[in-house]
């Protein structure tokens, strides 16, 4: 994951952009930061999905990275 902070991943701009514009995010992804420091690269990445939904692992891929999860009911 080495791509820049945007609306999915930020979730003031994603607020933002809804409050300002009107749209509503089509997902958002959760990103943990290395050591808790951006400048320290990306250690994992999940969608976070709308309730009652979870993520659920698609059993394969990476397990830091958001695309290997599907927003699923439990």
């Amino acid at each position: 994951w080495d791509k820049e902070p945007d609306e999915t991943s930020n979730m003031l701009l994603a607020l933002e952009r809804w409050v300002e514009s009107g749209v509503a995010p089509s997902h958002l992804t959760a990103v943990r930061y290395k050591q808790n420091r951006p400048a320290s690269g990306i250690e994992r990445t999940r969608p976070i999905c709308p309730y009652p939904q979870v993520a659920k692992y698609k059993g394969s891929g990476s397990t830091d990275d958001a695309a290997s999860f599907e927003c699923k009911v439990p």
